[in-house]
């Protein structure tokens, strides 16, 4: 993994700073979002939906989420607890992802809702473009990792995490060399299967399905997702949420 620290990244506020004087911002996304009717749920004023691809970039499951627990779908007994972030990869790391189209005024409001990632405003590329000189078909933002200083001090989050880690774990980090790549950390059951059956509705390319699998990593950066739930993770796509929490993740 190279050092995310060596890219500028931004928070809400500074991208919303940054969209003032243009009518829409163009996000990235890379979990449920790679469906547009799940991107519809959260941005219903989208437009311009596709899908693309990001390059010299990993899609990783390694960080706590205070939301699943919120929620009571995290698993901390069997550190079943991760969401999925972007990080700096490799010059020859890539994955799928959708990008479209938010008025300007909403990037402020839906970007502070991703409380616990940095922005990152990113190129991307059509789906078969594989050359290092083919033109990006534009620029969009990003969430990509953070750090606990930004998050839990700078953000003022320490006691919304704390309360939920501190008594499972020991210590209260969202993206601290705990959750190392040796730290066993594992996809929260209920999020990962919405990932997954986001990428089968109609509508998702082949190429947007398969590399939400092959291309995205564990936290060991090693075991794909493919690879995880078809042997430890056999039991995430019969992982259904609460009855509260149906529409909300079910792709």
């Amino acid at each position: 993994m190279m050092d995310d620290m060596l890219i500028p990244t931004l928070t809400a506020s500074e991208v919303a700073s940054q969209c003032v004087d243009t009518p829409t911002a163009t996000i990235v996304g890379f979990g449920s979002l790679l469906s547009e009717t799940s991107a519809k749920g959260t941005c219903p004023g989208l437009t311009n939906f596709r899908v693309a691809r990001v390059r010299g970039w990993q899609r990783v499951f390694a960080h706590p989420a205070a939301i699943f627990f919120e929620r009571g779908i995290a698993l901390p007994a069997t550190k079943e607890i991760a969401s999925l972030s972007a990080e700096l990869g490799g010059p020859d790391s890539s994955f799928v992802v959708a990008t479209f189209e938010v008025p300007a005024a909403d990037v402020g409001p839906l970007l502070l809702r991703e409380e616990e990632f940095d922005f990152v405003r990113v190129p991307f590329y059509a789906l078969d473009a594989r050359k290092a000189d083919d033109s990006p078909l534009g620029y969009g933002y990003m969430c990509t990792r953070s750090t606990d200083d930004e998050v839990l001090q700078t953000r003022g989050l320490h006691e919304k995490y704390r309360q939920y880690l501190e008594p499972a774990f020991g210590f209260t980090s969202i993206w601290g060399e705990q959750w190392g790549e040796d730290s066993g950390i594992r996809p929260c059951p209920v999020y990962c299967r919405h990932c997954v059956l986001a990428t089968r509705r109609d509508g998702v390319p082949e190429e947007a399905r398969e590399s939400f699998l092959d291309d995205t990593r564990l936290v060991d950066r090693t075991t794909t997702l493919r690879q995880y739930l078809a042997d430890r993770g056999a039991h995430v796509m019969a992982s259904t949420p609460p009855a509260s929490l149906t529409d909300r993740y079910s792709g």
